[in-house]
């Protein structure tokens, strides 16, 4: 009998580790980049067609690479263009149908990151760091600068934060009225 080959699809995503940021492609299946970095079965991950940079200098190309293969606990964000990309469903949580939408600023060692944080019922923060299988944060409307070289900016539809490296979490329920452009956390992130 012969196995069947799961669906691939190849997108567009930039990942930040401490000292570069690639830019390339990822071949994932239908449970998306989220899927692909939570994948207990490898500890790696390949970026194809990836441009390396530092992020002390993020405009100098330092290398063009066919594939670059990175070590998923040393990756601290991963974003990418289109929402659908990063997975099927943003977090869940038994017995919550209601999801509520959440301004949120995060830090880390190297980088700030605001944007959207969809969370189903009452914001619980002790199950949003270490309950669930996730290990990656799904942020949408985001932004993730470089604390040390603030002209490293990328901005996202949705993006991906490691969550064994926040250092610093904050958060405000959104009104259902307001404009959906920019946080409104007044923390001097930006």
């Amino acid at each position: 009998m012969t196995q069947r080959a799961l669906t691939k699809r190849i997108i567009p995503v930039h990942v930040l580790t401490a000292s570069y940021r690639i830019a390339g492609t990822v071949k994932v299946s239908n449970s998306g980049l989220n899927g692909l970095l939570t994948d207990p079965t490898s500890q790696f991950m390949t970026i194809m067609d990836a441009s390396l940079g530092r992020i002390h200098d993020p405009d100098f190309l330092v290398q063009r690479l066919p594939d670059i293969r990175l070590v998923k606990d040393q990756i601290h964000s991963a974003s990418v263009k289109r929402r659908q990309d990063i997975g099927p469903k943003g977090i869940t949580r038994p017995g919550y149908e209601k999801v509520n939408v959440f301004n949120i600023a995060i830090t880390d060692s190297i980088y700030e990151y605001e944007g959207i944080l969809e969370w189903p019922g009452r914001f619980d923060f002790t199950a949003l760091m270490s309950g669930g299988t996730w290990e990656y944060l799904p942020i949408f409307e985001g932004t993730v600068r470089s604390i040390f070289f603030p002209e490293l900016e990328i901005r996202s539809d949705a993006m991906l934060i490691n969550r064994r490296q926040i250092a610093t979490f904050t958060h405000s329920l959104r009104k259902e009225d307001e404009d959906s452009s920019l946080p409104k956390i007044p923390l001097g992130l930006t």
